[in-house]
């Protein structure tokens, strides 16, 4: 019987710190989120790529996997050089295992008069690196419908 307490006690003991550490891995992932925006928003390509890992990959919508923080760098500016002046994640999911986590959520991109030029899903999964969690891998897409097709002459 004292044993049966014991393992008990145990196992609450190791659910609660994994239920800690859950929360802790996605405040921080939150936090680093709103950087990542902050930076955006400023139209700071080089502040947007420090957030991902050294060795991240980006798998943009419609485009080749985009491999290394320089690369990143480039794809940012060049997304920002289209008009797209700011940007919102919400976050719905987070599952961490070591230094490896997964974060679901959403996304939407808008145009300088506020103007919404893309909404939709993305997956990151983030690497813990130099003690701080990074975008490692990259993948988003539009939930917007396609436009239509040019009219026949």
């Amino acid at each position: 019987m004292r044993l049966t307490r014991i393992a008990a006690w145990v196992a609450a003991v190791v659910l609660l710190a994994g239920a800690a550490h859950a929360q802790d891995t996605r405040a921080a992932i939150e936090a680093a989120n709103k950087g990542f925006i902050a930076a955006y928003a400023k139209q700071d390509a080089a502040g947007v790529a420090g957030f991902y890992s050294t060795t991240a990959e980006a798998f943009p919508p419609g485009a080749d996997v985009v491999k290394g923080r320089d690369a990143i760098q480039k794809m940012w500016q060049g997304v920002m050089d289209s008009g797209i002046a700011a940007g919102e994640l919400k976050t719905t999911e987070v599952h961490a295992e070591g230094n490896f986590a997964y974060e679901v959520g959403t996304y939407v991109m808008k145009l300088k008069d506020g103007k919404v030029a893309d909404r939709g899903k993305y997956v990151v999964v983030w690497l813990k690196e130099g003690g701080q969690w990074k975008l490692h891998r990259d993948i988003w897409n539009t939930t917007m419908p396609p436009p239509p097709p040019p009219a026949k002459k």
